[in-house]
């Protein structure tokens, strides 16, 4: 599976560099672009309408090593920079995404992050986005195994009006062959019982997200 790391822009994450030493593409969505550099994250494209962009992006200006290809959109558009970003990414071969500092910020753009990595699953591809303190996967028709986190919750929910055949096990409280459904949040704030949590479902969509407790 090749492997794409994607900085969006939303709150600053101090991102382990392991994350870009993994990676196979790296792309950068307007903002992220900032945070790339704050980072020392070379990536392969950087691309966004710059709206939010706290530097101009033009060819040649990269401050970081090597000189990323730029892909300048227009305000015009249907898609996000970064779900843009994400297709771009899926041309190139990638199947296995990442994102970073794509928290926080503006609540409708966290929707629109959520509803890209829905997109992701949809194409049945992998999906996670990474912040301190949180993260959210989002799987279809298949199933997620999680090592216990201590100190750390995990909340499931339906993306769709049904999903159906929903197991939780290795957690406090288990489901099996259950129905859940996006106007009934009972899924919220799950506990590890065992070492590791398996969360799957076998139609349907689910957001997978795992909250650091103070």
């Amino acid at each position: 599976m090749k492997k794409c790391l994607v900085i969006s822009g939303g709150d600053f994450y101090e991102a382990p560099r392991t994350l870009y030493e993994e990676a196979d593409f790296v792309i950068a969505c307007d903002k992220g672009w900032n945070y790339a550099n704050r980072l020392g994250f070379t990536p392969d494209v950087v691309i966004g309408d710059f709206d939010s962009c706290e530097s101009p992006v033009e060819e040649g200006t990269a401050t970081l090593e090597g000189s990323p290809k730029i892909i300048r959109l227009s305000r015009d558009k249907d898609d996000s920079d970064t779900m843009a970003g994400v297709k771009y990414a899926i041309e190139q071969g990638c199947t296995d995404f990442t994102f970073i500092c794509a928290f926080g910020g503006r609540f409708d753009h966290l929707i629109c992050n959520l509803q890209t990595l829905s997109y992701i699953a949809e194409c049945f591809y992998k999906a996670v986005l990474l912040s301190e303190n949180e993260e959210i996967y989002v799987i279809k028709n298949s199933k997620l195994r999680l090592p216990k986190r201590s100190g750390w919750s995990l909340s499931v929910f339906s993306l769709c009006d049904k999903s159906e055949g929903v197991t939780e096990k290795g957690t406090r409280w288990q489901l099996n062959d259950s129905i859940m459904a996006n106007n009934a949040p009972f899924g919220l704030s799950n506990e590890w019982e065992a070492d590791e949590a398996e969360i799957g479902v076998k139609k349907g969509t689910l957001a997978i997200i795992l909250s650091k407790m103070e």
